[in-house]
């Protein structure tokens, strides 16, 4: 697995977001940078992008100047049981797991994730003092999120390049297939460049998959 790069050697977004990063990767950029390390991760990325754009100096005054506008901030987690009238921004709701196991059990999911839309709802009122913002709606930003953004790209990415495996024809023959697959995906998740499977991921890796093909036949 090739290791993400420091980020103060990252100049784009596009580059930064041809990694995956893993949160607590984030908040550990955010606290070396000496800014705001709360939050989900949908958050610290979106944070960390605006750092990108805006450079240091600008940036640390546009926090400057939130902090010292009408944005309000959620107080500390709540201990009341959550339900869809809960308001975000007075009772304290947080993308914690107590959150996470309510939106599950709502949808009856195995897993719920959060979204960036439902991270940007948040922050827009807690700028704007909007003390109003409640479960409901955000879970309604979840239902109808922004077509350019999806839940889970990690997991969409995986799911896309597992079908584009199986179904090119070179990987027929194979008898180890979705190990050979995840040992793919392994390779080409955290290196820039594009995340999608092509046939020529076989040739790189040949060796490797006959080793994998060795120890299924055993």
């Amino acid at each position: 697995m090739k290791s993400r790069p420091n980020f103060e050697t990252i100049k784009t977004i596009s580059e930064f977001e041809s990694y995956y990063w893993y949160r607590e990767e984030l908040k550990d950029i955010c606290l070396t940078l000496k800014i705001s390390s709360k939050g989900a991760k949908a958050e610290l990325e979106e944070r960390l992008k605006s750092y990108l754009v805006l450079g240091r100096e600008k940036f640390l005054k546009k926090e400057k100047f939130l902090k010292g506008s009408s944005s309000v901030r959620r107080k500390n987690k709540t201990e009341k049981e959550i339900t869809l009238k809960s308001k975000i921004i007075p009772e304290g709701i947080r993308f914690d797991s107590k959150f996470r196991e309510f939106c599950r059990e709502y949808y009856d999911l195995k897993k719920f994730s959060f979204t960036k839309a439902m991270a940007e709802a948040v922050r827009d009122a807690e700028k704007v003092g909007n003390l109003k913002l409640s479960v409901q709606d955000l879970l309604k930003v979840y239902e109808n999120p922004p077509k350019e953004e999806r839940p889970d790209d990690r997991v969409l990415r995986w799911n896309r390049f597992v079908k584009d495996f199986h179904s090119d024809p070179k990987t027929s023959p194979l008898k180890n297939k979705l190990n050979i697959a995840a040992f793919l995906w392994g390779k080409v998740r955290d290196r820039v460049g594009s995340k999608k499977f092509d046939s020529s991921l076989l040739d790189e890796f040949s060796k490797d998959i006959r080793k994998l093909e060795a120890k299924s036949n055993k």
